[in-house]
């Protein structure tokens, strides 16, 4: 029988690996831009083998009944015919090799009760405080964070308009140097500040925070937690041990801190609505700095006539060229994938106006990924398909922003930047007796088929006074995919 393969023996490529390690921790990898399918990518784990070396184990989602019963964090295991898959174009994952064990069909796990003692429950691999700007790439691998919590802030709405809660950490290594965690969702809620609290007055708490990613917010470099995060206090190793022994500098002051964000509902945040014909007279000059203007209108028709999707980059979300078929950007391993591009005309009681809807937008009103809609680009964009019809109909708050590129050949010049759901309570007497009209699937006189051959609506960002972009809005980048559960305005059915 062939022996175990240490983990720092294998390389890219094999396909019937044998392991023994012990499995230190284990999460679901989730897609959280996936409203619309189950958002499970894989199972995956961190498995540590006798001669202290590591690798990211993964189980895809369609063995999960198969082997998730069979695994629990802490055992030892052998496991056989696994493959080492190359890591190169896969984001969220740890980058201690080259490489990523997954299961296949075939692999068999042993559960070992003696062999594997003595190798410990926890491990680590630190990543320094000065080294996280070469961790803000494309890709976002997963570090482990270690330091003395300085700060705990409250878990509150990550901006006015943001439906998704957060508590801001901050941490403080041996030089003193502080770095700002971002806890999402079930991390920032579950964070026993009570407790921490309690602690911080018999002295110092160190904090170690593990499968966090790197990322720039507002021109900050912040840390933020995904699915694949777990967080250690005072975790009793050696390693912490030391760690605490070795920091020289004062106690940090740890005092509850309340809630300063009031949220505001979409409705509210958007302040004075417009109509269409007010929209479409306002001069060029109101739209600059990507200034939006918001309104409620129902979507009248579709332009059947003109491309509904176009190919972009699975790395960063950048057109491809149309004439070669090749991508504008300058990401590594790029791939084409659909991206929603959808003319369409709204109607409230004021007039008509055609706008541009892209990816989120579409999605949310056509209740489908463009990937699924385009049968992962087997349909021609030129081609119309009926589930596009579902977004006939439906009234939503949209914020409206004039098209920045003046050298575009498509004809519309709004597009819509944003999309809310609206309660039939909160619509003004207007528009609630605004009746539909017939509804016209042909396209607007003043829209022809030819397709821009601009970029992806990266262009419109937001920053509408008065409030900023929020996290939830930045994770939106094709790199935020695998993040925390929550979701997100702009799913893309991305695996790793």
């Amino acid at each position: 029988m062939d022996s175990p393969a240490t983990l720092q023996s294998i390389t890219p490529g094999q396909q019937t690996c044998k392991v023994v390690g012990r499995l230190l921790r284990l999460w679901d990898a989730i897609n959280v831009k996936s409203k619309f399918a189950g958002p499970l990518i894989s199972i995956d784990r961190v498995i540590l083998d006798e001669h202290g070396n590591m690798a990211q184990l993964s189980m895809p989602k369609r063995f999960q009944k198969q082997f998730r019963p069979l695994l629990t964090e802490g055992n030892v295991y052998m496991v056989t015919d696994v493959a080492a898959v190359d890591i190169k174009n896969k984001t969220y994952v740890y980058h201690y090799h080259n490489y990523m064990l997954q299961f296949k069909n075939s692999t068999k796990v042993h559960h070992l009760e003696t062999r594997g003692a003595n190798i410990p429950k926890f491990s680590f691999n630190f990543c320094p405080f000065d080294k996280l700007p070469e961790m803000d790439i494309m890709t976002r691998p997963l570090q482990d964070m270690i330091g003395v919590i300085s700060h705990v802030g409250p878990f509150e709405y990550a901006s006015p308009t943001s439906q998704h809660k957060l508590r801001i950490i901050k941490i403080r290594n041996l030089d003193e140097q502080t770095q700002e965690i971002r806890l999402w969702g079930k991390h920032g809620e579950a964070f026993d500040e009570e407790t921490l609290l309690k602690k911080s007055q018999e002295g110092i708490v160190v904090g170690i925070f593990a499968g966090v990613t790197a990322g720039n917010f507002l021109g900050k470099l912040t840390i933020s937690s995904n699915s694949a995060t777990t967080i250690y206090i005072d975790l009793d190793t050696s390693e912490v041990n030391n760690y605490r022994k070795s920091y020289q500098w004062a106690t940090p002051t740890l005092q509850q801190q309340l809630p300063q964000v009031v949220y505001l509902s979409p409705l509210q945040a958007a302040g004075k609505l417009y109509t269409l014909k007010e929209i479409s007279t306002l001069p060029a000059s109101s739209f600059q700095e990507r200034a939006s203007f918001s309104t409620i209108a129902k979507v009248q028709s579709i332009v059947t006539t003109a491309n509904w999707y176009y190919k972009g980059c699975n790395r960063c979300d950048k057109g491809y060229n149309n004439s070669s078929d090749t991508p504008t950007c300058l990401c590594t391993n790029s791939s084409p994938k659909p991206l929603y591009k959808l003319p369409i005309t709204l109607a409230d009681e004021s007039g008509k106006l055609d706008a541009i809807a892209f990816s989120t937008v579409v999605e949310d009103l056509v209740e489908r990924d463009a990937t699924h809609t385009s049968q992962n680009m087997k349909i021609d964009p030129s081609e119309h398909v009926n589930v596009l019809n579902n977004a006939i109909g439906k009234t939503k708050l949209f914020h409206i922003v004039m098209k920045g590129d003046s050298a575009s050949r498509f004809p519309i010049n709004y597009i819509i930047k944003k999309s809310f759901t609206v309660d039939n309570a909160q619509l003004l007497p207007s528009i609630k007796a605004f009746t539909r009209h017939e509804i016209i699937s042909s396209p607007s006189p003043n829209i022809n088929s030819q397709r821009s051959n601009d970029n992806t609506p990266q262009e419109f960002h937001s920053n509408t006074p008065p409030f900023q972009q929020s996290d939830k809005d930045k994770l939106s980048n094709s790199a935020a995919k695998r993040c925390l559960e929550f979701p997100e305005h702009e799913p893309t059915n991305k695996e790793r």
